[in-house]
């Protein structure tokens, strides 16, 4: 199937950057959809405790998924509840690769890249590489050096990883 690019954006930045590293990529998008959605203060609270939210089914068996990746705004240095429900569902992932792009206003993102990053190894999965972007550079159009590298760490997982 190849990568497979899972997101989650309420205000549309988020979905700005996993849209831009599709292009570049070749990766195949799956939004995160939430049942229902809280003010800001329960989102945020629900994110600052770790919570989980539930989210519409999404794709989440990744028997035919190579490289996985999770892009996420940032909210109170800390990852929404919907990304915590979505990591919660993958099955099938054991010894795939994974990258995480984060999305935020100022801070937070090595908090909540860690956070991703401990759930699915916890899975089985293979850590590769992450990144950030603000949500100033996203609104200016200005993610587009920091996407191509980002871009570029997993064409390099891909070309290193073993053929079938």
């Amino acid at each position: 199937m190849g990568i497979l690019i899972v997101y989650y954006s309420w205000q549309g930045h988020t979905e700005t950057v996993a849209r831009e590293l599709a292009g570049r990529i070749d990766g195949e998008l799956e939004k995160i959809e939430p049942v229902s959605e809280s003010g800001m203060f329960g989102k945020v609270m629900r994110a600052g405790l770790g919570m989980k939210a539930a989210i519409r089914p999404a794709r989440t068996d990744l028997t035919d998924v190579d490289h996985l990746v999770i892009a996420s705004p940032v909210w109170a240095q800390k990852v929404p509840p919907y990304i915590t429900e979505y990591i919660a569902e993958v099955s099938n992932a054991a010894g795939k690769p994974f990258s995480v792009i984060v999305e935020m206003k100022g801070s937070g993102a090595e908090n909540a890249i860690a956070i991703v990053r401990r759930k699915l190894e916890e899975k089985g999965m293979q850590y590769v590489s992450s990144a950030y972007t603000l949500e100033d550079d996203v609104e200016a159009g200005r993610i587009g050096e920091k996407i191509a590298e980002f871009a570029a760490t997993i064409h390099r997982a891909a070309a290193a990883a073993p053929m079938p």
